[in-house]
């Protein structure tokens, strides 16, 4: 779980949860914050990946 400092945030799924990248050291996977549990997991691989999933999925918790 990495802190909160190398996050840059983006964007959210509505319910509170927020998505986010790794700035140092840089990376290209996308992160989510669980606001409900304060966990910070890993969800896709890139930016391209993450927009795919989430466009191409029914409802705001696709990445469960």
């Amino acid at each position: 779980m990495y802190p909160f400092e190398p996050l840059l945030f983006f964007g959210d799924n509505g319910g509170g949860d927020q998505f986010a990248f790794v700035r140092m050291p840089e990376r290209d996977d996308v992160f989510v914050w669980d606001h409900e549990t304060d966990s910070r997991n890993w969800i896709s691989p890139s930016l391209e990946s993450f927009l795919r999933s989430a466009l191409g999925s029914g409802g705001e918790d696709w990445y469960r």
